[in-house]
């Protein structure tokens, strides 16, 4: 073998080892840039679902009410804050905007607290975040900035509310309970029809409803069936269901604290108004209370639709109502009415053709 082709050959080893590392620079760089924007797509699908959960826990504390306001920006920052994303994210209130419409122009905390009523939707905004570049940084530089937005919202109006108190409201024509109005209920018997009164409700079967959940019920039009008792009972059993709200368990040795928990607020004689203020300003008066256990909904029916053979009456509309004070001894109920605008409820459904029930909303994630 001749000397030149010995030298071509090394020649050629040289240019073969160049190629391969540069080969292989730019593979670890693909490599690194493709572990990168995994690693930017994880963060912004990670930092979207704190955005999505912000937006959701605020549009559920919507009531129409500045309290409401107040909370919703309290449990959207919340939300985010104890999120994973919480090292990264500090949202404040100016990250949470209100509006009356989903494509409308969203206003900031103040002012949506100036016009309660109309805002029904919540936006987050997490400003971009500086998320560390690992391996491509020659590329993409040493950060990257990843932000998210969410927007959730009440829905239109339920037509089935899932989980209400066990009672019904009756009302005549002539005098029908009102969105804003106060009301003093009395508690009348099982076969009695008068109006402006209230009655415990019954399942199918006659057992008394007085707790869990009422699948069976719930929808406008629906017969509900009334318990078999006098009116003596009747007030027994609301003092039952609804002082427990106010932390009172005097009436029945067996309710207690823990299966029938009171609100947060136990104050009596205050509007819904200044509740969901002090609500909104974090006024705790029982610490082992749940919050809105004084705000409920139930059937309201006409007392000519009332049946007092089979005790049956049908709903013409199922409304929230804000309990004021306890049952006393004169035994009426003092009630709020506090439909007039939207509300989100825990649970209830849609179902396009039926009528819907206009003060009830459940929080939904839009976009």
């Amino acid at each position: 073998m001749n000397t030149d082709r010995i030298q071509a050959r090394r020649g050629e080893r040289g240019s073969v080892l160049a190629v391969s590392t540069i080969a292989m620079l730019g593979l670890l760089l693909a490599t690194g840039l493709a572990v990168d924007v995994s690693h930017f797509y994880t963060a912004k699908a990670e930092l979207q679902n704190a955005a999505d959960a912000a937006a959701l826990a605020g549009a559920s504390q919507l009531n129409s009410t500045s309290g409401g306001i107040n909370l919703a920006v309290a449990e959207a920052t919340k939300s985010l804050n104890n999120y994973d994303f919480k090292n990264l994210v500090n949202l404040s209130s100016a990250d949470v905007t209100f509006s009356s419409n989903l494509n409308g122009a969203y206003v900031d905390f103040a002012t949506a607290q100036s016009n309660p009523t109309a805002m029904r939707f919540v936006k987050v905004t997490i400003p971009p975040k500086p998320v560390n570049v690992a391996f491509a940084g020659i590329v993409l530089g040493q950060t990257k900035n990843i932000g998210a937005t969410a927007t959730a919202g009440l829905s239109v109006g339920l037509t089935m509310n899932k989980f209400y108190t066990a009672y019904t409201f009756i009302e005549s024509s002539g005098a029908p309970i009102n969105s804003g109005q106060v009301y003093t209920l009395s508690a009348q018997a099982g076969n009695n029809n008068s109006p402006t009164s209230y009655r415990v409700l019954a399942g199918p079967d006659g057992d008394l409803i007085l707790t869990g959940q009422l699948h069976a019920y719930g929808y406008i039009g629906t017969s509900y069936n009334v318990a078999n008792l006098i009116s003596s009972e009747m007030c027994r059993y609301a003092k039952i269901g609804m002082n427990t709200r106010f932390g009172d368990y005097t009436v029945h040795p067996n309710v207690n604290p823990t299966d029938e928990p009171p609100d947060t607020i136990t104050q009596e004689n205050i509007t819904y108004a200044q509740y969901t203020t002090m609500q909104g300003n974090g006024v705790v008066q029982a610490a082992n209370g749940v919050r809105n256990r004084r705000v409920f909904t139930v059937p309201i029916a006409l007392n000519t639709t009332y049946n007092t053979t089979n005790r049956t009456v049908t709903a013409n509309r199922i409304a929230p109502f804000f309990v004021r004070r306890k049952v006393g001894a004169d035994c009426t109920l003092e009630i709020e009415y506090i439909g007039s605008n939207a509300i989100a409820v825990a649970d209830g459904t849609f179902s396009p053709g039926l009528p819907q029930i206009g003060g009830l909303s459940i929080p939904v994630l839009y976009k």
